[in-house]
């Protein structure tokens, strides 16, 4: 096995959203329009789920590493849908600018603490889901196939760093103030 090697992760100034989602609102179409809209309105290249609290009357997830049971024989992962209340435990997840994909895992715990989770596929919200997303600045997430897996999986990039509009304006403002001062004092004169 290789020696594994020190990656020094891109990063950037992170900002919170917070929304609510309402009873029968379906949670997978929710967070990914929501993802949607914070990206756009942000400009940033990635989202992520930083925390959720809730709970779910529906849950549909697909299991990691499980035989499909439903007669499907391309080697998928088995996909089960539970109809029953749950409380959601976690709720974690990673949203690309790109279109290139969403990635959103979920655990739930029953009525009586019995805890499942895997891939999730959708959800109906039972009474609420509070949840608050992250963006962060000058850090793309994307996906590409991983010929070692199979599947397009996350590469973050860092982007250059990028000058707020306001830091921009700073050189303009600074040239007209010299300006003033240097015609006040001439005409001082």
């Amino acid at each position: 096995m290789p020696e594994p090697r020190l990656i020094v992760p891109p990063c950037g100034a992170m900002t919170a959203h917070a929304f609510r989602l309402h009873p029968g609102e379906k949670l997978m179409p929710a967070l990914k329009q929501a993802a949607e809209i914070i990206l756009a309105r942000s400009k940033c290249e990635s989202a992520f789920i930083v925390t959720a609290v809730g709970s779910l009357e529906r849950a549909t997830i697909r299991l990691a590493n499980a035989s499909r049971t439903d007669g499907d024989d391309t080697g998928g992962n088995d996909i089960k849908t539970h109809n029953q209340r749950f409380e959601i435990v976690s709720l974690v997840g990673t949203f690309s600018a790109d279109g290139s994909g969403c990635h959103v895992h979920i655990s739930l715990s029953d009525a009586e603490g019995n805890t499942i989770g895997g891939h999730l596929m959708d959800g109906t919200i039972f009474t609420t889901c509070e949840i608050v997303m992250g963006t962060a600045e000058d850090v793309k997430f994307t996906r590409i196939m991983d010929d070692s897996t199979g599947y397009n999986e996350l590469e973050v990039i860092q982007l250059p760093k990028q000058q707020s509009d306001a830091w921009k304006a700073i050189p303009a403002a600074l040239m007209i103030l010299a300006a003033g001062f240097i015609a006040g004092r001439l005409k001082a004169r």
